[in-house]
């Protein structure tokens, strides 16, 4: 028979729940503080550093109360729970270099306009520096290519551009040439995210933060939609660049026919006028086709860098993927 008195027996009903309590708020406090250190992101390396709290808040609590000379449940949980709350606290009032870290930062180091910090860098940091300067090359090299043809483009279709057979031969190699940059350019996009999950792999990180790093990058880029995108792009190009040359072909065959007057350009004979304008009409089509197409392509590209706080400017997107586009 329980010799306890009801005040008694509700004292220790009391002090277990109070001690339940105690023991979830504390581990609470070492998540919460694990995605504070974290700047707000989650992952295996994250998850191991609120164990991490719950240990070392339960060694002391148990170094308090938990041995057998000084046990008592009661105040180990409440040491538990302080210790927590304790770490917690430092760990919010310090300014902790990880939670300064932002991908504005680290395209500012890939770049080399900012040094980079062996004591805040992490593993995450150098995999997405490395995919950084390779996209920043790989966007530099395509702007090359494609700037040689810049000025040839930018004549496309105007009277000037007819005016004698080499002005046409160079419109048709600005356009092949063009197409040619811009369908390397996605192939080397592709092995470059190949490349990614690469070293990704061959990296220390956890199979959580594997995932995380890949989940992320892929948000970034686009994923998938970019890539459809990109594909579409590159084939109503394809279908541009074909039919401009053939308008530029066609206007060399027919040269005799045609005259260039001031920004005006004359074709006296009607069924060759009618020709070249259904040709030229086709052209101006398909290049309205590829420059919708390669609005999505941005508007994707911004979705991405939004998500993450990185500008166009940052990673060298301020003009479209070619001029032609």
């Amino acid at each position: 028979m329980d010799s306890k008195s009801p005040l008694a027996r509700a004292r220790h009903v009391f002090l277990g729940i109070g001690a339940v309590v105690a023991i979830v708020v504390g581990t609470l406090l070492s998540f919460w503080r694990a995605w504070v250190w974290s700047g707000g992101a989650f992952g295996g390396e994250v998850l191991g550093y609120a164990l991490s709290g719950v240990l070392i808040a339960g060694l002391i609590a148990y170094a308090i109360a938990g041995r057998k000379s000084a046990r008592s449940p009661t105040r180990f949980a409440l040491a538990y729970c302080v210790v927590s709350a304790l770490v917690f606290a430092t760990e919010v009032s310090s300014s902790h270099p990880r939670r300064n870290r932002s991908a504005s930062d680290l395209v500012k180091e890939a770049v080399g306009t900012k040094p980079v910090d062996p004591g805040s860098s992490t593993e995450t940091d150098r995999l997405a520096r490395n995919m950084l300067r390779d996209m920043l090359t790989l966007r530099t090299s395509h702007d090359a290519q494609v700037g040689k043809f810049k000025g040839d483009l930018s004549q496309l279709y105007s009277a000037e551009s007819f005016s004698d057979r080499v002005s046409m031969q160079r419109c048709i190699d600005a356009v092949q040439g063009t197409l040619a940059a811009d369908e390397e350019f996605s192939h080397q996009f592709q092995a470059w995210r190949d490349h990614i999950k690469e070293e990704v792999d061959r990296s220390s990180l956890s199979e959580a933060d594997k995932e995380g790093f890949i989940q992320g990058v892929e948000k970034t880029i686009g994923g998938s939609d970019i890539l459809k995108v990109r594909d579409q792009i590159v084939e109503a190009e394809e279908k541009w660049a074909a039919a401009t040359k053939d308008l530029y072909t066609y206007a060399m065959t027919n040269q005799q026919k045609i005259r260039v007057k001031g920004s005006e350009l004359l074709i006296t004979d009607e069924r060759a006028r009618s020709e070249f304008n259904r040709q030229l009409k086709d052209c101006k089509d398909l290049r309205s086709n590829m420059r919708s197409f390669n609005s999505q392509l941005r508007q994707l590209q911004d979705e991405g860098m939004k998500k993450v706080g990185v500008t166009r400017d940052d990673l060298g997107l301020g003009q479209s993927p070619s001029p032609s586009q």
